[in-house]
């Protein structure tokens, strides 16, 4: 019986190997122009990371990733994405304690066990740059302008821009709560898994794949309107930052 790569997984020969590096090349150029450094992390990191970084009600967290109990007795995972890594690369290395901003980029492989098909594998590449020590919606204008750069440097056209608002610990739960109260009448008719989301994380609903979650999410309340003063002006902030960077 012949040997193959694992399902899900994909083999970059020779003919295909320069696209990718072109690509890594002309990010990391383009992260160093903006001010970033790249950061590299270990392939697995301990699994109560992700547990906490990303949140055990998530999709990711519940049933992507890969965990394994080492021979040590600690349980490990392969990260699933790059964001978590670098903040707990953050904190370790003290970086906090330097001139802020701290600014990293990272190019790194990542699994998730998902279904593979069309632009999803198992075994992925994921690039992303994380913006430490400054609450300025400078910040994320830079980001949101940095990808939209990379996105044009590499020949990608007729990409449309849409941004929200997660809002902040003030107006976050009162949002929830409106979230919830439109949810509840719909509460039977919810996926299982979103049953689950309901209490601990229900803003996850409205993320949903479930076909009948989606259409009771389509009419659910809109978070742009329950955002306190702050967020609603840094939100505006946001917006024109943008429309001045063109």
């Amino acid at each position: 019986m012949a040997i193959k790569a694992p399902k899900g997984t994909k083999d970059t020969m020779p003919r295909d190997s320069y696209k990718v590096q072109y690509i890594e090349k002309e990010f990391s150029e383009l992260c160093r122009l903006y001010g970033f450094g790249e950061v590299r992390t270990p392939m697995f990191e301990s699994t109560e990371l992700f547990n906490r970084g990303v949140g055990e009600t998530t999709d990711i967290v519940q049933k992507e990733m890969y965990t394994f109990e080492d021979l040590g007795h600690r349980s490990i995972t392969l990260k699933p994405e790059g964001t978590s890594p670098a903040v707990r690369a953050f904190i370790e290395s003290h970086d906090y304690a330097e001139m802020q901003p701290t600014k990293y980029y990272y190019d790194t492989p990542c699994f998730r066990y998902e279904r593979p098909q069309a632009g999803r594998l198992r075994e992925f590449h994921q690039f992303g740059v994380e913006n430490f020590g400054t609450p300025d919606m400078m910040a994320d204008a830079e980001v949101i302008a940095l990808a939209s750069d990379f996105i044009k440097k590499i020949g990608i056209e007729d990409v449309e821009l849409r941004i929200n608002s997660v809002g902040c610990r003030e107006c976050r739960p009162v949002y929830r709560k409106a979230l919830q109260d439109y949810l509840r009448p719909y509460y039977e008719e919810l996926s299982d898994i979103s049953k689950d989301r309901f209490e601990a994380n229900p803003m996850r609903i409205i993320d949903s794949k479930d076909v009948t979650d989606q259409r009771i999410a389509k009419d659910a309340p809109y978070m742009l309107d329950y955002l306190c003063d702050d967020c609603k002006a840094a939100f505006e902030a946001l917006k024109a930052n943008l429309d001045a960077m063109g």
